[in-house]
């Protein structure tokens, strides 16, 4: 197949990567590798094992049957539709201020402290809402191709520079590390919940799978994989290198990085150009905003995408007047969606790793509910036989369900009782 042809293919899965590179790759990731060198590695690793089949049923679901894991929660119950309508409006402000500030923090270092963080984060999250409203989801998949593509080159050629000069694994004395004290057990909480991202991001990826199936069954389905797994390998492949550069530049260093954003920001392209000479600053200055300005994107869509659907699935008629409506719910819900995200950063931009930590841990402890309810959703009735989790699948699926809760569950015993 054709390079030309597979780009075409490629969208819901795009955007679904450019949800997950952000935070959870450029932040947490290379902090796993700066505080942790390789010793995490594995959790990484671990974290796309296990999530994987709970994503994957997102893009099938909707292309076999043209509907939204949103419509597959409603077929459970109303419980399960309003439940997940719930923890969306829990975390909704939380997460987009989390990806936001971040980005406002890079575009600070790489444009200049012109505005203060919060201008940044108000600019940031104006041209956002202008992109979304007038293009829609058509101009958002377009522009997080190329923004994909800048990223993944840029990311290859930081990574060859750095082990071109460095060598494979950190020089130096390695200080020893203790994976079972809290602040440990703490952090790998934080990186498994958004690595490669959020369980619940699987139902945004039906919703935007859904804009492009014209004819739901087998084959707008394997599309659809084919597109998730080009995405999710990305995903994997930048998670490795963002810990690896981490682990290169700054593991055993003696520095960690800053709590506010601002300063994170600095340190965080800097230990770039210190390791690999002062070309590379603006290199890696464009990477990492160009990930979480894609990322910023990406989550700006998918929570108001959720309120659209869920008004149209709570209405009984489904007329064209019903449709506008579910439009308009779309676009106030990104007008509270960044109201209330700006709010919070102005209160916690002088400590960004307590708020991405809040966020990450609640997707952890969480990540079961979604996983059992997309399980459910694909064992459903609306799903052919011959395309439910079966076999080696089935028990892969099961398993990793399991994995997930036991993390939860020892995370909150861990945390409340012990």
């Amino acid at each position: 197949m054709k390079f030309t042809k597979i780009f075409a293919l490629l969208g819901p899965g795009i955007v679904w990567a450019a949800t997950s590179i952000g935070v959870s790759h450029i932040v947490q990731a290379t902090r796993a590798g700066a505080d942790f060198g390789f010793a995490l590695l594995g959790f990484i690793i671990l974290a796309h094992v296990i999530k994987y089949p709970f994503f994957l049923f997102g893009p099938k679901y909707a292309g076999l049957t043209g509907k939204s894991l949103l419509d597959g929660y409603k077929r459970v119950g109303n419980w399960a539709f309003y439940l997940f309508l719930l923890l969306t409006f829990t975390t909704m402000f939380f997460v987009q201020s989390g990806v936001t500030i971040v980005t406002a923090a890079l575009a600070m270092n790489l444009f200049g402290d012109v505005f203060s963080l919060s201008q940044w984060a108000a600019l940031i999250l104006v041209i956002v809402c202008a992109v979304l409203i007038i293009g829609h989801y058509k101009l958002l998949s377009n522009l997080l191709k190329w923004m994909m593509l800048i990223l993944v080159i840029s990311s290859i050629i930081a990574w060859f520079a750095a082990v071109n000069r460095l060598g494979f694994s950190p020089s130096g004395q390695a200080p020893v590390i203790s994976l079972t004290s809290a602040a440990s057990i703490a952090f790998i909480v934080a990186l498994i919940g958004w690595m490669p991202t959020a369980i619940e991001v699987s139902v945004w990826h039906s919703i935007w799978t859904t804009s492009r199936v014209d004819k739901p069954g087998k084959t707008s389905a394997k599309n659809a994989t084919i597109d998730f797994n080009i995405g999710y390998f990305t995903s994997f492949l930048l998670a490795v290198i963002f810990l690896w550069l981490g682990a290169l530049l700054m593991f055993g260093q003696g520095e960690g990085f800053a709590d506010s954003a601002a300063a994170f920001a600095g340190q965080l392209v800097g230990i770039y150009s210190q390791a690999l000479g002062e070309w590379s600053w603006l290199l890696m200055a464009l990477v990492t905003f160009i990930a979480l300005f894609s990322t910023t994107f990406a989550v700006a869509d998918g929570f108001p995408q959720v309120w659209k659907r869920a008004f149209l699935l709570a209405s009984d008629e489904q007329s064209e007047q019903t449709q506008n409506r579910a439009n308009k719910a779309y676009i106030v819900s990104l007008a509270l969606l960044v109201v209330g995200s700006w709010w919070i950063i102005s209160d916690f931009s002088a400590d960004i790793k307590a708020l991405l930590d809040f966020v990450t841990t609640v997707s952890f402890v969480s990540a079961p509910i979604y996983a059992w309810l997309n399980y459910k959703v694909m064992m459903g009735a609306d799903v052919d036989d011959d395309q439910k989790p079966q076999g080696w699948f089935k028990v892969y699926t099961l398993f990793c369900l399991t994995v997930l809760t036991l993390f939860s569950v020892f995370f909150l015993w861990w945390k409340f009782l012990a």
